[in-house]
Order: C-alpha cells, then sequence, then structure tokens
C-alpha cells in the first residue's frame, strides 16, 4: 500500500498517501463504516479515487476505521470523536492530518506552473519582497524560475492551511492572511544536506491572520518534493 510519508507533529497524527490503486483496490480495504452516501453521489472517478484513499490513510493513521462527516460549511469531522482533522488532496495525492483537540490544518498541491498567472491575488507586496530575497540566493541560473515557482506554490498551500484553521467565511487570502518568514531546515527529509538541488525540502513559515479580532500567529510547517508540496500546522 503505498502510504508515502506518515509522521507525528506536535501530537498530530499526519500521512500522505499516492494514489495508484484503482477504485476497486481501494474500496476492497475498507468495510461499509467507513461510506456514507456521498460517495454514491460522485459521478467522477478521480472523486471516488481520493474518497476511498482518504478513508484508507485514515485507517492507516489511526489503526481503525472511521466515519467522516462534514459540517454545513464543508469543515469535515469525525462521527463520534472529538479529535479534529483536515484533509487535502490533489492529482495523485491525499493529505490527512488528526489531533485529539488541537486546531490543524494541511494542504497538498501538485506541482503546476499556472500558478504564476494567479500570484498576485494571494501574495502581497511585501510577501513578494521575501519570496524574491530567497529566490536571489540560488546560484544556478537555470533553476532560478523553478524555484520562484515553488515559493510561489509554497505560499498559496500555507494559505490554504491557515484558512482550514480559521473559522470564518470570506477570508481574503491577500489581505486576511499574511506570511512573514521562511525557512529552510539545514537537512532534508531523507537526510541530505538542502540545498536548490535537493529533492527534497522541509521548513517553517511564520505567519498570521488578520480576519479575526485574535490576529493569530501560526507556524506553518513545510514538506516541499519534486511532485507537490506540503504544508501543515497545529495550534492550541
Amino acid at each position: 500500500m503505498p502510504i508515502l510519508r506518515k509522521w507525528e507533529f506536535n501530537g498530530a497524527a499526519c500521512g500522505i498517501w499516492r494514489v495508484t490503486e484503482t477504485a476497486e483496490e481501494l474500496r476492497s480495504l475498507l468495510t461499509e463504516k467507513s461510506f456514507t452516501q456521498d460517495f454514491f453521489n460522485f459521478k467522477s472517478p478521480a472523486r471516488q479515487l481520493e474518497y476511498l484513499a482518504v478513508r484508507v490513510l485514515l485507517r492507516e493513521l489511526l489503526g481503525k476505521e472511521c466515519r467522516i462527516l462534514h459540517h454545513e460549511s464543508g469543515k469535515p469531522y469525525l462521527e463520534n470523536s472529538l479529535s479534529r482533522i483536515s484533509i487535502s488532496h490533489t492529482k495523485g495525492f491525499v493529505a490527512v492530518i488528526i489531533h485529539p483537540e488541537k486546531v490543524i490544518g494541511i494542504d497538498i498541491e501538485y506541482h503546476s506552473d499556472r500558478v504564476k498567472k494567479v500570484v498576485g491575488r494571494f501574495v502581497s507586496s511585501d510577501e513578494m519582497s521575501l519570496i524574491e530575497s530567497k529566490v536571489s540566493e540560488i546560484a544556478d541560473n537555470d533553476i532560478v524560475e523553478e524555484f520562484r515557482i515553488n515559493m510561489y506554490l509554497l505560499f498559496w498551500s500555507a494559505k490554504e492551511t491557515m484558512f482550514k484553521m480559521l473559522n470564518s467565511s470570506e477570508v481574503d487570502f491577500l489581505e486576511h492572511l499574511c506570511i512573514n518568514s521562511i525557512s529552510f531546515s539545514e537537512h532534508s527529509g531523507n537526510g541530505a544536506v538542502v540545498d536548490a538541488h535537493s529533492k527534497v525540502f522541509n521548513g517553517t513559515m511564520n505567519a498570521y491572520e488578520c480576519r479575526t479580532s485574535l490576529k493569530t500567529e501560526m507556524s506553518i510547517e513545510f514538506y516541499l518534493t519534486e511532485e507537490f508540496v506540503c504544508t501543515y500546522s497545529c495550534i492550541d
């Protein structure tokens, strides 16, 4: 079973699943307990695969099957459980984070340069300066543009994670979600020293929201590979 990565973070269980199975193969790993009417309403085979993969991954993280339900807002929760859950899916991957009590969020995005067309909708001028300061550290001109796109994806994904952690409507990614620093870990996830040519980057982004009166500060962790970027966070 292609569980790509499984880890713990501040008491949360996290996982990423690479979806390579057919719907029939994934469904054979679950009992009817995991299903809701939503699955049978989906017409898209891709959406059915995501639904199934999320529930198989959840079982791997918890060691048991749990039914996922949704609030009217669309936010997921576990039936008969106080644990918090956040879910994300992208082309070929799903990601899940669960914590017994803390506010959590996770997002996963596959690599695409389409983000360049909309970057002005979610990256402020101060954030763009931060991105360009990191880009300027890249000595190899052949990968500068690729690195810049990775930064755009990181900021988009981080703000998706922040949005999931806010219990607010009408959140403007440009005006209400702010990232003020980004740092890369000294080592990548596979133990290799991180440089511009690394296949895996880990790091942290410091951020805050100004949508609510709380002005909550958030520390967003990230995991960046050649195929996708994943961001996640956990706060009290």
